[in-house]
């Protein structure tokens, strides 16, 4: 009998000493639901911004157009500029501006004024929209990006190497600048030089 006693403590230490690497899987699992947890707590909170941003700036009065014209310069890397305009985007203005830096390369800078009504949705449309919509496959990637302390995302297609870089800017500026074969850094290095506050 003080066999099968001693038999059937020694099975329950050995059974007690295989769980108690238990814990650690608990606790390793507990800590991927809690960055889990964190990233969609991010992201809830990043939506919760953006549409704050979003109702402030639908409260604003649009800029008159020639101003908002006057945000796009003359040159850009050295290349001078070849169109120049200001147009009503469903309902909000934007200024554009061509800088054609040789024959096969060209970027197209676009300022949106995202106040008022129309601006709002255009931010809504074009920016937030696409600052939750990002992902990387064969034929392009869209990633987010921190300009010059201003939130933004990076879209190029990786076929034709056609980039575009989007950032907030002043509090109410969307600017995208649109690269022809032109990559994310020289368009960095581009928007580096605005001056759109």
């Amino acid at each position: 009998m003080k066999h099968i006693i001693s038999f059937f403590l020694a099975t329950t230490v050995f059974f007690a000493a295989c769980n108690n690497n238990k814990p650690k899987e608990t606790t390793v699992k507990s800590d991927s639901n809690r960055i889990d947890k964190e990233a969609v707590d991010h992201s809830q909170n990043t939506i919760r911004d953006l549409e704050k941003q979003k109702e402030a700036l639908g409260k604003l009065t649009p800029i008159p157009a020639d101003q908002l014209k006057a945000m796009i310069p003359e040159t850009l890397m050295g290349a001078k500029r070849i169109n120049h305009e200001v147009s009503a985007a469903i309902g909000a203005n934007v200024a554009s501006g061509e800088y054609e830096m040789n024959d096969s390369t060209r970027i197209t800078l676009n300022v949106y004024d995202c106040s008022g009504p129309a601006g709002a949705g255009i931010y809504g449309l074009q920016f937030a929209g696409l600052l939750n919509d990002l992902h990387d496959n064969d034929e392009e990637y869209i990633k987010s990006i921190d300009f010059n302390g201003y939130k933004g995302f990076e879209q190029c297609d990786k076929t034709s190497g056609d980039c575009t870089i989007s950032f907030f800017s002043g509090g109410r500026f969307l600017v995208t600048l649109e690269g022809k074969h032109v990559e994310a850094p020289l368009l960095k290095q581009a928007a580096g030089g605005l001056n759109i506050k």
